[in-house]
């Protein structure tokens, strides 16, 4: 359902709930909806977010996050069954959660949403870019013409669902704009010292990332 309508439906079936029954959300947030369900149901109650999508094939090394509400041991069989798909479980408050979703969610989509907004507004011809592209930029360009092949409500109640996601969204606009200055006198010499300061920063992560996207590139490679 939409996450905007989350607790009020929430709130409809507290009422209709025999007490050893689970109340489970799988909302992208946690924090409301979870207090929610414990306010409506006075049985088990657990919040989870699969972080996959619908046309996923199985749930064999996916990873559903897991946050308690009340009497995690009468919700343990529930967790055990999605370890028994193969799924991975993440265990954390809502607080954590929905601050780490931020990143994770709001950011990323609302940065290939401009990024794809962009490529609109110049019409650019995506076909003949791909004629000229490497694997990267055809792996970059598929992410985002995944996202505009689904469903914008979606994305929408994502991006949008609680004021810290759109603070750091501004917070996000305003750091693009810092770098005017720099695009206008063409400084290589600061863009260098950025780009180092940035490298230091993400550390061994950046060797991780080259594997993980050069594998992805041979597969993308083997495909096309």
């Amino acid at each position: 359902m939409p996450i905007e309508l989350t607790n009020a439906v929430v709130g409809r079936l507290g009422s209709h709930l025999p007490t050893g029954c689970i109340l489970a959300d799988i909302t992208s947030i946690k924090g409301p909806p979870l207090k929610a369900m414990l306010e409506a149901h006075q049985g088990p109650v657990i919040g989870l977010h699969p972080l996959f999508g619908p046309s996923t094939s199985t749930m064999d090394k996916q990873i559903v996050v897991v946050t308690p509400g009340r009497d995690r041991p009468a919700c343990q069989w529930l967790i055990d069954q999605f370890t028994a798909w193969g799924s991975i479980i993440i265990q954390t408050d809502a607080k954590e959660h929905d601050e780490i979703m931020t990143i994770v969610q709001s950011l990323r989509h609302f940065a290939t949403f401009a990024f794809g907004q962009f490529l609109c507004r110049k019409r650019i011809n995506l076909h003949r870019t791909l004629e000229f592209s490497s694997p990267i930029y055809r792996l970059e360009l598929g992410m985002v013409g995944r996202l505009f092949a689904q469903d914008s409500s979606l994305y929408s109640e994502i991006i949008f669902a609680s004021p810290e996601r759109r603070t750091l969204l501004k917070e996000y606009l305003a750091s693009l704009a810092d770098n005017l200055a720099m695009l206008e006198k063409g400084d290589n010499e600061l863009f260098r010292a950025e780009f180092k300061k940035i490298a230091d920063w993400f550390g061994p992560f950046s060797e991780q990332a080259m594997r993980e996207s050069t594998y992805l590139i041979d597969k993308l490679i083997e495909r096309f």
